[in-house]
């Protein structure tokens, strides 16, 4: 298992560098079905949860790398929230972004075509921006992001 790297949610270069990292190596994955950035938001105080139900994991997995370690646009990124399926809806729109709740699960999706530049940044912040909507004014701190390798898409 890999270790979590702490970052602010307004400095979010650390967890940048991880999703370029992954990118860069094209690496597959322990099963070949690709390599997740994870992202967590910080955990409400007990008090605060039980009034706004954000007393659940907050986590948005960014798919970096895909079967055989391919890199490619759509990058999807699956939302795991106390809202469960409708927390993409939940986010509104944003340019050059699509959600979708497929088989129960939340998405957010960054489009691109096979000419476009990667955007790793404007990735990251969507993925941050959305766990940062979804948990309702999150703290700046606690923020940890790390690499998943384990991945086993079905």
């Amino acid at each position: 298992m890999e270790k979590w790297v702490s970052f602010r949610r307004s400095r979010i270069d650390r967890v940048v560098a991880l999703v370029r990292a992954v990118a860069e190596s094209g690496d597959p994955g322990e099963h070949g079905d690709g390599v997740e950035v994870v992202v967590e938001a910080p955990r409400k105080k007990w008090w605060q949860a039980l009034f706004n139900r954000d007393d659940t994991l907050a986590q948005a997995r960014i798919v970096v790398t895909r079967e055989g370690g391919a890199v490619r646009y759509p990058f999807d990124i699956q939302l795991i929230t106390a809202y469960g399926a409708n927390a993409a809806h939940r986010l509104g729109t944003r340019h050059g972004w699509a959600t979708s709740n497929s088989n129960g699960m939340a998405f957010v999706i960054q489009k691109g075509t096979h000419r476009d530049e990667f955007d790793f940044e404007e990735l990251t912040t969507g993925a941050v921006a959305a766990l940062a909507k979804l948990r309702r004014h999150p703290q700046e701190r606690g923020w940890r992001a790390r690499v998943d390798r384990a991945v086993k898409r079905v």
